[in-house]
């Protein structure tokens, strides 16, 4: 059994730049684990920190502070392989730094929110709102991905949903808050009389405890300190308050979802951008020059959103799988000894009945079958893989005008996104050596899956003639 796929995860977070990069890492992370092996990258992790990494990826590799990038590249393309990817998360890793990894072979992801540098990256995934290509220096082949509906959410922000809400306020700053700006923003909300019960979040970087401490012990506000919360927790706490006080970042997206009347509350540079998004798309307010004039209005934070255009729609997470899939799914030709592969493929018990003749197939039959394709110059036999691993295959059976298309999808890599691009990456691969040809396929009308995957993919279609109850699909 061949391991799963390695992807390499690189962002460093403490009490001094934050956690910001670390949490975003993370959140993509999660979103992928389940299909490929994540390994997290991080020098000179706390304690709690390699816990929150290791409840998400596999394996943590812990840096020692080197002196300069050019030792850290050489040290880790020793033993991250060739096609294998690294997702770069962080201001300091400049275009050097992407360019070893270019060089050996090995695919980068780079993960930003400025647009302040040049990327020699495979993909830029920067999901701040209002960047367009024009205001990236990239070059031909890297793919952009940009805005909202690549945010990179922990789980249970992903889906889409506006809850009912009491007028509780909920305020984090982050998981480091470097400059104590929690501490001002509770002087306002004493100045502004806010009467609500307030959620308090610190971050385990967080430093200024002990100033909070002297302020909470003579305080009116009514305040709850939550400390290093989990995704599930924070979900929690969100969905008891209609109104939010956050920086521009994750954790304001991750409100969003939620519902409710969000106050921002710039901390760092590089919040700038979506700071600038959510305002001018009104999906916020300022908290400096909007917060006392609405808390005397008492605006109605379960209305406020709703009202808006959201642009969380709950299909994050597979906008993010494509990304991964469209650079780690690839072909390679079948030969004589993929046999058994086939056979095991070809017998699966779903694969069965959506086959138009559903009987199970004796390996002698098969055997006999595989080899006259294999040497055929009429079949053309696709491996579908993810990395190493093969996850389906496609077939095509040409005559002189046309070429019947097939297709199946290991039952381990089913519903995980990958059945678009096990077609897309074999369809690619044919038409580029038959590009003259027209290709065809035919799907059970009750196959919804393959009916959903082969209309994304524009097939004509129509209704089947040589199969009852089915299509026919027409790509030319």
């Amino acid at each position: 059994m061949k391991g799963k796929a390695r992807i390499f995860f690189r962002a460093d977070g403490n009490s001094k730049i934050g956690l910001g990069h670390v949490f975003r890492s993370l959140a993509l992370a999660e979103v992928l684990n389940d299909t490929f092996e994540c390994h997290f990258i991080i020098n000179q992790p706390s304690k709690e920190l390699k816990e929150r990494i290791l409840q998400v990826c596999d394996f943590l590799i812990e840096l020692s502070d080197y002196t300069s990038l050019v030792l850290e590249t050489n040290n880790l393309v020793s033993f991250i392989k060739e096609q294998e990817i690294i997702v770069i998360d962080g201001y300091q890793f400049d275009v050097q730094y992407q360019k070893t990894f270019k060089k050996n072979k090995i695919k980068v992801i780079c993960i930003d929110d400025l647009a302040e540098a040049h990327f020699v990256a495979d993909a830029v995934i920067n999901h701040s709102g209002g960047f367009t290509r024009a205001d990236y220096s990239v070059e031909n082949y890297t793919k952009l991905y940009l805005g909202p509906q690549y945010a990179l959410l922990r789980k249970p922000f992903r889906a889409k949903n506006t809850i009912e809400k009491e007028n509780n306020l909920f305020i984090c700053l982050g998981g480091a808050d470097p400059e104590n700006k929690t501490i001002e923003i509770l002087y306002k909300l004493e100045s502004c009389k806010e009467s609500a019960r307030c959620f308090l979040i610190i971050g385990s970087a967080y430093i200024y405890k002990k100033e909070l401490n002297v302020f909470l012990e003579r305080t009116s506000l009514v305040i709850e300190v939550l400390n290093d919360l989990s995704a599930e927790e924070m979900h929690y706490y969100m969905s008891l308050c209609a109104r939010a006080i956050t920086p521009p970042s994750t954790v304001s997206y991750e409100y969003l979802t939620t519902g409710g009347l969000l106050f921002l509350k710039q901390i760092a540079d590089n919040q700038k951008n979506i700071q600038s998004y959510l305002l001018k798309n009104q999906l916020a307010l300022s908290f400096d020059d909007d917060f006392e004039k609405t808390s005397s209005l008492k605006v109605d934070g379960n209305v406020f959103l709703r009202e808006k255009a959201n642009p969380f729609d709950g299909r994050q997470s597979q906008r993010l799988r494509d990304i991964f899939y469209d650079l780690m799914v690839s072909v390679k030709v079948a030969q004589v000894s993929d046999c058994k592969l086939y056979f095991e493929w070809i017998n699966d018990e779903d694969t069965r009945q959506q086959s138009f003749s559903s009987e199970k197939i004796d390996y002698q039959t098969h055997e006999n079958w595989f080899n006259r394709r294999v040497q055929s110059e009429d079949s053309i036999l696709c491996i579908m893989c993810l990395g190493n691993e093969e996850i389906g295959q496609v077939r095509f059976e040409k005559n002189e005008e046309s070429a019947v298309l097939s297709y199946s999808v290991d039952k381990k890599f089913r519903r995980k996104g990958l059945g678009y691009w096990v077609l897309e990456k074999g369809l690619a691969f044919f038409r580029k050596r038959n590009p003259d040809i027209e290709i065809i396929g035919y799907v059970k009308m009750n196959n919804l899956a393959s009916v959903k995957l082969f209309r994304r993919l524009k097939f004509k279609e129509n209704v089947s003639n040589e199969y009852k109850n089915s299509y026919q699909y027409i790509y030319s």
